[in-house]
């Protein structure tokens, strides 16, 4: 993704930084208006040390439940992440290659 994607990818939407020592640890682009969490990154040097969790909390803290996201069906590891987080499945979308599941936090 380039920056240009991003700022046309992320238009209206909240952005949430996570960062130290101004290195970028990750973010959360949020679209208020229907609760829903668009991206939500953490640089690979910081998987696995708080950062998701941290940019999910403040987001969840931004927006009102029941919050919605959507997550690449093959990306296990962050499925496992939102479950553990206390988010729910509902309905898996998409077609083959790009399917997605629709998640939920009430």
């Amino acid at each position: 993704m380039t920056l240009e994607d991003f700022d046309n990818d992320t238009v209206d939407e909240y952005i949430i930084l996570a960062e130290e020592d101004n290195h970028i640890l990750g973010f959360a682009s949020l679209y208020l208006p229907d609760n829903f969490i668009h991206n939500l990154f953490v640089h690979p040097d910081f998987f696995g040390k708080g950062v998701g969790g941290l940019l999910l909390d403040a987001s969840i803290e931004k927006m009102n439940k029941p919050l919605r996201l959507k997550c690449v069906s093959e990306n296990q590891k962050a499925m496992k992440f939102y479950e553990n987080k206390g988010w729910k499945k509902v309905v898996e979308e998409g077609h083959s290659g790009e399917k997605y599941w629709v998640m939920i936090y009430e």
